[in-house]
């Protein structure tokens, strides 16, 4: 692959997305995807873990942001943020009375202000310190990050910070109604029933997780960024060792305890097969 020959080669931040924390990432998005199609009772657990780990991502480079960063980092932090999908039924995805809901909607209200503040005054402030005539890739294609990927860029943030503000808001209301009923009502586990599984949306999470890893290692090699390959960080180890414990165990459990045996109910657009 030809990468970015009119750009000076960049030194990444290993302890962001090296190479030891991008496996880690990847591991936690096959896990997680394996988890809602075999064993959907545990996603709540895999979903506040995961999020530990792409927060404190998050805050590293946006700590980064303030000082001296590539105007091309950021981007691949947030390709970074996608993955698999936290449900396949779409019933957990919007569990917004539950901890790792609030926590999600916090998450991405501070992913979607971000983005908000790179792609209308940060890739200009990046930009000033980057050499003459250096061409930032931002996606296939070699699309410029200055293009119309820009437009597009910040279509999406401000729309994905007001549906996060407002989500805010709902899983404060369902918090509230949650909290109105008796304790014991509220924490009552639900009635075991044979796992649902819906076909679109394990199709999309699938195809959500290699557009994400393709899309991140062709950024990572066409603008030449270097100094990742290696495990020195110590800052990577930690979301390596989770992501790949984390694809041990749900990989151990299936095979295992049978996991692949269990009946399960087919949906396709929401109609029974």
């Amino acid at each position: 692959m030809t990468t970015n020959s009119t750009c000076d080669p960049i030194t990444g931040t290993p302890d962001i997305y090296g190479i030891g924390v991008r496996i880690g990432l990847y591991s936690q998005w096959v896990a997680t995807l394996l988890v809602t199609l075999f064993s959907p009772e545990e996603e709540e657990t895999f979903r506040i873990v995961n999020l530990t780990i792409q927060t404190s991502i998050l805050l590293g480079i946006a700590v980064q942001s303030a000082t001296e960063t590539n105007v091309v980092e950021p981007i691949i932090v947030l390709f970074l943020m996608c993955g698999s999908l936290s449900s396949l039924t779409g019933n957990r995805i919007t569990n917004s009375s539950h901890v790792s809901g609030v926590f999600r909607a916090l998450f991405y209200t501070a992913l979607s202000a971000y983005g908000v503040w790179y792609w209308f005054e940060g890739v200009d402030r990046m930009t000033e310190t980057q050499k003459k005539g250096c061409e930032a890739i931002a996606f296939f294609g070699r699309t410029r990050v200055d293009g119309w990927f820009r437009k597009l860029g910040k279509g999406v943030s401000v729309i994905g910070l007001l549906i996060s503000i407002c989500l805010i808001g709902f899983c404060a209301v369902a918090l509230w109604e949650r909290f109105q009923k008796r304790l014991d009502a509220a924490m009552r586990r639900p009635r075991r029933q044979r796992p649902q599984v819906e076909i679109a949306f394990l199709v999309l999470s699938g195809g959500l997780i290699a557009f994400s890893i393709c899309i991140v290692e062709y950024l990572i090699r066409v603008n030449d960024v270097g100094g990742l390959s290696q495990f020195e960080a110590v800052g990577q180890l930690i979301p390596f060792l989770i992501g790949i414990l984390e694809l041990t165990s749900i990989g151990w459990r299936i095979l295992i305890k049978g996991l692949f045996l269990r009946r399960r109910c087919w949906f396709l657009f929401g109609k029974h097969l």
